[in-house]
């Protein structure tokens, strides 16, 4: 069976769990719910939704609904800065304070965005699925004492819907990228790597989204979509052969050519995935076809397959690529030791404006801590073969 072949049947198992999912935006689903709340308590300004990422062990907000000035789109913290929350996410209790003044305010960005906001009382809710932590369920409103027990009681409930509606909804397109994600290991173990390559770049991505989403009209689950869909940029590698792919040293003009058709071969996978089994109800289904076609195209114009410049280059793409190639350089290849990441960083730097799209270069710079952060926790462990 052919490396293809094995990356068809890997992904048909995926699609076939996935494809009779029909999903809905769950920002829209949310704010619908929201609706029916408000015409029931009147007082709730705000529903939000924060998921949680035990790898990096932060929370990121998700969806929010509600009547604020300012939006947290893609706020993320760290789990364990916030010793409130991180109670709450191990005993698995809500919370419920009504009156917020009377809290002292802390130093995290989101205490200070309930403050400017107005909110006086909140209720908290953990989020579960098969008993493991998820995120949280956030209830805010501008006025005291909101939450009384029976407000509470008839909350709870739809607590569980909320939580039930994102959680699967992130699921299912979790599951069919996780299948997909297993197919195209296949390409990185010929290559001689592990899924760490894939881990690192597709969270440097999200990083990227989330800094520069807001100011390219993007909707709050961009950047988690982004995150998604972005492991899967070169699945068209297990098309490649052996010789080229693990080939030591420089390719030769051939040999480049039969490496830069791993673009197509992937294209093609993804259109005959997405027909096959209708996934073109799931959500930001493009973003997908744009990273895998266009995440090797250049600012400038010099890169493949088609030789797209500029805002004609998706910019998911944009987001990719740079992601890509800054941990392409950090990280050793068959033809090239590890940079260290201050030469990754001024490589990047260069490339802004020219090959890279300057705002995705300038996010990474001013994430460095975030980034080297990830850098040390998704390290390579060597295979035996």
């Amino acid at each position: 069976m052919s490396h293809t072949d094995n990356w068809q049947e890997f992904a048909a198992s995926a699609a076939k769990q996935a494809g009779s999912l029909h999903i809905a935006s769950v920002h829209e689903r949310v704010r619908v719910i929201h609706q029916n709340i408000h015409e029931r308590h009147p007082g709730i300004a705000r529903i939000a939704v924060a998921l949680y990422d035990p790898e990096l062990r932060r929370l990121k907000t998700f969806v929010a609904s509600g009547d604020f000035k300012t939006s947290l789109t893609g706020y993320e913290c760290q789990i364990d800065t916030v010793p409130s929350l991180l109670k709450l996410a191990e005993t698995g209790q809500p919370r419920i304070l009504n009156d917020i003044s009377r809290v002292p305010l802390g130093d995290s960005v989101h205490s200070h965005w309930v403050h400017d906001e107005g909110f006086l009382s909140s209720l908290t809710v953990p989020i579960r699925r098969n008993e493991q932590f998820i995120g949280f369920l956030f209830f805010d409103s501008r006025e005291r004492d909101v939450f009384t027990g029976t407000v509470v009681a008839d909350l709870i409930p739809t607590s569980h819907l909320i939580g039930l509606i994102a959680t699967q909804e992130l699921a299912a397109v979790q599951m069919l990228v996780g299948g997909l994600r297993l197919a195209s290991q296949f390409a990185h173990i010929r290559d001689l790597e592990t899924g760490a390559h894939l881990d690192r770049m597709a969270r440097y991505a999200r990083i990227i989204a989330r800094e520069i989403g807001p100011s390219h009209g993007k909707s709050e689950d961009y950047c988690e979509m982004v995150f998604l869909f972005s492991a899967l940029h070169d699945i068209g590698k297990v098309g490649v052969p052996d010789r080229v792919l693990l080939k030591p040293g420089k390719l030769d003009d051939a040999e480049r050519e039969e490496m830069r058709q791993h673009v197509a071969v992937g294209s093609r996978m993804a259109e005959r995935l997405i027909t096959d089994f209708g996934l073109d109800s799931l959500p930001n289904i493009d973003m997908l076809r744009n990273i895998i076609l266009a995440h090797h195209e250049r600012m400038n114009g010099s890169g493949y397959p088609n030789g797209i410049l500029g805002d004609a280059i998706p910019l998911e793409a944009r987001i990719v690529a740079t992601a890509d190639v800054f941990d392409a350089l950090a990280c050793k290849r068959t033809y090239k030791p590890a940079w260290t990441l201050d030469d990754s960083f001024a490589e990047i730097q260069r490339m802004s404006g020219g090959e890279l799209y300057a705002p995705t270069v300038q996010a990474l710079l001013d994430c460095r801590a975030e980034v080297e952060e990830i850098y040390k926790r998704f390290q390579e462990t060597p295979l035996k073969l």
